[in-house]
């Protein structure tokens, strides 16, 4: 159920997309040690040119900028076996 007051329903949706975004990394660090780099890349692949092409998100939105600089941080995850992520605390 939605939230009806505006506020409330701008902090309901932005709460969900960073759990999305918490849903999307942890499939990735599991995709790490399940799925070969390759196969890997090529999943990471076809999300990117669908972000880029889909009518489903306006040409000129936002969201389309900002979803190829999220899934290109995410996508670290997948393509270094090694990667942990970044102690920086620059974001408060």
């Amino acid at each position: 159920m939605q939230p009806h007051d505006p506020k409330e329903r701008i902090v309901s949706l932005c709460k969900r997309f960073v759990m999305s975004m918490v849903d999307a990394e942890t499939a990735l660090r599991q995709m790490q040690s399940q799925v070969p780099k390759e196969e890997r890349r090529a999943a990471l692949e076809e999300v990117l040119t669908w972000v880029t092409t889909s009518n489903q998100i306006p040409a000129d939105s936002f969201s389309r900028e900002v979803a190829r600089e999220i899934l290109a941080q995410l996508s670290a995850l997948a393509m270094y076996d090694d990667f942990v992520g970044s102690p920086d605390a620059y974001i408060q």
